[in-house]
């Protein structure tokens, strides 16, 4: 997933944001933490851990 702000920068997740949602809710990646009414994140440790998990696979 490539980010909008930094387009010259290798993305970090190999897919799409519709598919990063998707797989959010399916359950097959870490779920968002809600930090304000329109900001939502991610735990790096979650994404990291499941980026190992993937890697292992």
């Amino acid at each position: 997933m490539q980010s909008p702000k930094r387009p010259d920068t290798p993305a970090p997740l190999p897919f799409s944001a519709p598919t990063l949602w998707r797989k959010v809710k399916a359950g097959t990646f870490p779920k968002p933490v809600k930090l304000s009414e329109r900001v939502t994140g991610f735990q790096v440790g979650a994404v990291r851990a499941w980026m190992a998990a993937q890697s292992a696979v």
